[in-house]
């Protein structure tokens, strides 16, 4: 079963959360190879979503250290 568009935006925008909440020195390693698997797993139909951007420019290198967003 695919994930539906909401549960995929839901899961986004709780990793882009966590992300931005945790100290820079604390977004690198498991925590951010965990966030890539997640954006690495959603389905080809959803990589429009507002919430699935947000994630990708997130975890762009650079991001993660300057804070996120």
């Amino acid at each position: 079963m695919l994930p539906s568009r909401r549960n995929t935006e839901q899961a986004c925008r709780r990793t882009v959360d966590a992300l931005t909440a945790l100290p820079v020195h604390y977004r690198t390693g498991l925590v951010r190879r965990r966030a890539l698997d997640l954006y690495e797993a959603i389905p080809a139909q959803h990589p429009r979503e507002h919430a699935v951007r947000e994630l990708r420019d997130v975890l762009t290198p650079g991001r993660l250290r300057q804070g996120g967003c």
